[in-house]
């Protein structure tokens, strides 16, 4: 997702993967279009992104295109932009202990956002345990 972003557009074209994992095609439920599903994981995207503190919010939006100016730099630029924020060259930012650990933080937040939406989903009654169809 790194090299592409992560707007809804690239997510379809090059990580519905991705969208199949935050917001999955659920059975039994109305059929989502994957247009609307990667409507849906963008969101989650976005507000894990900025559940996250700064600098690291900034820089990781940089990073997947989320911020405007962004979606038309190379891989590189956007490193170099979200370097900058950390006072660091790029070569150096590109290491595990900083772009790495940006996106395991965020990963992180979206398990997190995700494992929530499933509990709750969960716990909603149903026609098969009181609750009204």
């Amino acid at each position: 997702m790194l090299r592409r972003g992560g707007r809804p557009a690239e997510l379809i074209t090059y990580t519905p993967e991705f969208i199949d994992l935050v917001w999955p095609a659920e059975t039994g439920m109305p059929r989502q279009a994957i247009h609307d599903r990667a409507l849906h994981a963008h969101r989650m995207l976005t507000a894990a992104v900025a559940a996250l503190e700064q600098p690291h919010s900034e820089a990781i939006g940089i990073m997947l295109c989320l911020w405007p100016g962004t979606l038309g730099l190379t891989l590189d630029q956007r490193r170099e932009r979200a370097a900058r924020l950390f006072g660091i060259q790029s070569d150096t930012f590109r290491r595990s202990a900083h772009e790495g650990h940006l996106v395991l933080n965020l990963s992180l937040e979206i398990y997190q956002r995700v494992r929530d939406r499933h509990d709750r989903r969960r716990t909603l009654p149903t026609a098969d345990h009181g609750g009204t169809p």
